[in-house]
């Protein structure tokens, strides 16, 4: 049986105690109990994993959790593994613009529900959890299903040390470019990668803003055709 919503406690992580006790409030005001984690250090991912599921239903969690020595990995990468094993989880980040192009967006197919921190009040942190949960349960909305398009590559560069492709999607947005992760990109593809190569991907073309889209299952695509419609 499905708890009723005040059994339900939401585990609270967030390496900032006033921006946790912040959204302990919210999470509180949404019908829910709270469970704020002491000032430990996570060095694995699965450590954190494991005390949020043996205590609670649900998580609410920041994206940077590294400023201040709480955990050694960011809060996409742990929604992320949760999102694996079926357990509701809401992403908020202070650093949206930042944030989304690449630390969020290499997990963002496992992403629900991301919320800025302005955002995070009751209201959408409940419908958040819900909407993570139908989700889980394989009721996935038109905005967050993937299908497989043509991915335009304009330009490879770096960020934080990390490669990033530039690339427009036509059947999302032809004229705004969207940034992601070279890391996404399988190796055999990532070295023949250069500037106006097409390839195929995965993509939730659904989705009503940049923040939102997700790439996965790369492939060369092939050259432009007249009559391919695709050009």
């Amino acid at each position: 049986m499905t708890p009723v919503l005040n059994e339900r406690r939401i585990a609270i992580i967030d390496d900032d105690k006033n921006l946790a006790e912040l959204t302990a409030w919210e999470v509180e005001e949404a019908g829910y109990e709270p469970f704020l984690l002491d000032n430990r250090h996570f060095l694995k991912v699965n450590d954190l994993v494991s005390l949020i599921r043996e205590n609670t239903q649900g998580a609410v969690c920041d994206h940077r959790l590294m400023n201040s020595g709480f955990a050694n990995f960011y809060g996409a990468e742990l929604v992320a593994n949760l999102y694996d094993l079926k357990f509701p989880s809401v992403l908020i980040t202070q650093y949206t613009e930042m944030d989304t192009s690449f630390s969020i967006r290499k997990w963002r197919h496992k992403i629900p529900v991301l919320l800025s921190r302005e955002e995070a009040d009751a209201s959408s942190i409940a419908k958040g959890i819900e909407d993570c949960t139908l989700e889980l349960s394989g009721k996935i909305p038109s905005t967050r299903k993937p299908r497989r398009t043509i991915v335009r590559i304009t330009d490879i560069d770096e960020e934080s040390g990390e490669g990033v492709v530039d690339a427009f999607v036509p059947a999302w947005n032809p004229h705004k470019a969207i940034r992601f992760p070279a890391s996404l990109i399988p190796e055999n593809i990532k070295v023949v990668l250069k500037p106006n190569i097409r390839l195929f991907a995965h993509v939730n073309t659904g989705a009503e803003k940049s923040d939102d889209l997700y790439f996965e299952k790369f492939e060369l695509a092939p050259e432009p055709d007249e009559d391919d419609g695709l050009t």
